[in-house]
């Protein structure tokens, strides 16, 4: 089946159930990435991985870890759909269109196309975010996001770099490429939009960036291969280093400092933060190992988390933030210990840098267990199954910690 298709599926889906659902059949918007996890499960997988910089080969494929990025977010966003107190269904075109941009953007080996369909995802979510809130807060992140998608289009006709592996071209692409990776995975000095936006809008608003594009744009990040970009590489790597370890730290301040309704935005910013760093730092292979086990482990646990606080899910919830903290044998621990151990290879400001984030992390993740909110009876037939759903999902929780780098492989292929 052709990544085309897939993506054709999760716009029409989107589209439809935008424009035909009401409030009482609003939860029917689970449909959508719900058939895009499935139409993607059973594509015919690409031997190779599709580079973004690999020249204007346009739609080629979708590798192993590409499948296994889209079946996981797809399948988070059904559950998010369905443990959230009320939906907007109009909420499927951006799901829809998000969904679709996803897929294209995993299969697509040429830039021009890559930009093109993250700008469309990223417009989607930001005219709906202005809907919804109408500020300054969402204005900035149409700024901020937009940029990082302006960026790679920029890039686009200076790719591939055939013939110019040295001078300033490649370190031109390489800062434009950061740039576009800094602003979509919302790393600082880009990533005070998603800071504000987390603050303002619901959790489900928030979803579709966190759950569907976010873990694209970074594997994304990592396929980008320094070989293509010859002299613009340490540009590339040494910018996201440094301002991902920077935006962990920081991340992690304020996850401490901030409120509780922010605090699991935060951690997940700083976590994606200390992937960024990690697997654009030197080239080791814990990196990448580590990085897709905080992936997975944040697509399992956001259907709780991202649910607001409102007595309902008190125990699961807390059950989640313990295993987010990186006490062993949580999944985090084993994912945070292989991005250290990446990290520690290359120098000791990052071994230090790495370390601050992780314990602010923790201290936030024991915060968010501790506050003290009197459990109430789940209402109705609805609410007992979204009590066993939590649970189910705080078991694949556990279970990932127990065998972190089998599931790692079982998604992912790694």
């Amino acid at each position: 089946m052709n990544p085309l298709v897939i993506a054709a599926g999760w716009l029409a889906l989107g589209l439809v159930t935008s424009a035909f659902l009401r409030r009482p059949t609003a939860r029917l918007v689970a449909i959508v990435p719900l058939a895009g996890a499935a139409l993607t499960l059973f594509v015919a997988r690409s031997t190779t991985a599709a580079v973004p910089l690999g020249g204007l080969s346009a739609i080629s494929g979708l590798d192993r870890a590409g499948q296994g990025v889209l079946v996981a977010a797809g399948l988070s966003m059904v559950l998010v759909i369905l443990l959230q107190p009320s939906v907007d269904p109009s909420m499927g075109r951006s799901i829809g269109v998000v969904g679709a941009a996803a897929t294209i953007t995993i299969a697509s080996n040429s830039p021009l196309i890559t930009g093109l369909v993250l700008a469309a995802a990223v417009a989607t979510l930001v005219l709906r975010w202005v809907d919804q809130a109408p500020g300054k807060v969402s204005l900035a992140a149409g700024r901020a996001a937009g940029t990082g998608t302006a960026a790679i289009l920029a890039a686009s006709p200076l790719l591939p770099l055939t013939g110019f592996t040295t001078g300033e071209r490649p370190v031109v692409v390489a800062a434009l490429l950061a740039t576009g990776v800094a602003a979509l995975l919302a790393v600082y000095p880009l990533g005070g939009w998603a800071a504000g936006v987390i603050r303002t809008l619901r959790p489900i608003e928030i979803a579709p960036w966190l759950i569907l594009l976010v873990p694209v744009v970074l594997l994304v990040a990592e396929r980008i291969p320094g070989g293509v970009l010859g002299a613009g590489t340490p540009v590339f790597e040494h910018v996201l280093l440094v301002v991902g370890l920077g935006s962990a730290v920081w991340g992690g301040i304020w996850a401490v400092r901030g409120t509780d309704q922010t605090r699991y935005g935060r951690v997940f910013m700083a976590d994606i933060a200390l992937c960024v760093a990690a697997i654009e730092g030197p080239p080791v292979s814990p990196a990448l190992t580590g990085a897709l086990i905080i992936l997975v482990t944040h697509l399992t646990l956001a259907p709780i988390l991202l649910r607001p606080r409102d007595g309902v899910l008190v125990w699961p919830r807390r059950v989640a933030w313990a295993l987010l903290s990186g006490v062993p044998p949580s999944p985090a621990f084993w994912g945070r210990l292989l991005l250290l151990e990446a990290l520690a290879a290359g120098n000791v400001g990052s071994t230090i840098a790495a370390v601050i984030a992780m314990a602010a992390i923790f201290t936030a993740s024991v915060m968010a267990c501790a506050i003290r909110i009197r459990p109430l009876a789940p209402p109705g037939w609805r609410g007992r199954v979204a009590d066993v759903a939590a649970w189910l999902l705080v078991a694949v929780g556990i279970a990932i910690g127990l065998a972190p780098q089998s599931l790692a492989t079982f998604v992912f292929g790694h």
